[in-house]
């Protein structure tokens, strides 16, 4: 009879514990959108700015001097001035693209925190893009930087970007190096210790 007791009292704790950690589950998740759509207003709320005080291809405005500056144009194709087909190519790949992070995002596990910002920050810079190739048919771009030259790839001054393209970059930089993370670590969690190989 004890016995019986305490089992239904560590189902009835397991139980609790249990809800407890949904809830948690259920209350962190709203990080992420949270994140997406903070990028997505960001990047809209400036292009509108721009789109608004400049006129395409105008005098470039100095923010920090040479280093900084705002040009407006229209990108009709890709990043850093890609052109792999038709704008409504770039649509129909973006569309895809969110569908695949949407799909592996519910496969994470929740402890999995750092890749799903990543993600966050890449689903927000390609619905931004997205807005602006549905509103437009191309994209605003207006962030003029001049980063370090990259001689072998003959870029004298980097390829005008927005903000959802800079959230996307980052995004995927963050994701490679977090996902390359995770796998070392479970490489080293599924190699046995040295004592156990010698024996």
């Amino acid at each position: 009879m004890p016995v019986c007791v305490s089992s239904a009292r560590n189902l009835k704790s397991n139980g609790k514990r249990n809800k407890k950690w949904l809830f948690m589950r259920s209350k962190n998740i709203w990080i992420y959108p949270l994140i997406a759509i903070f990028i997505i207003v960001f990047d809209q709320l400036s292009k509108i700015y721009i789109v608004n005080n400049m006129v395409e291809g105008q005098m470039p405005v100095q923010v920090f001097g040479d280093f900084l500056r705002f040009s407006f144009v229209f990108n009709t194709g890709g990043a850093m001035g890609t052109m792999i087909g038709p704008p409504w190519l770039y649509l129909i790949l973006t569309i895809i693209a969110l569908t695949v992070i949407i799909k592996y995002f519910t496969t994470l596990e929740p402890q999995d925190t750092l890749i799903k910002t990543a993600l966050a920050l890449v689903f927000g810079g390609a619905v931004g893009n997205l807005i602006d190739r549905l509103r437009f048919g191309k994209v605003v771009d207006f962030i003029d930087a001049d980063f370090p030259d990259i001689a072998f790839l003959n870029i004298e001054r980097w390829y005008t970007f927005n903000i959802a393209d800079a959230a996307i970059t980052v995004g995927l930089v963050f994701f490679a190096i977090t996902a390359f993370i995770s796998k070392k670590n479970k490489e080293d969690e599924a190699e046995p210790p040295e004592d156990s190989q010698e024996i």
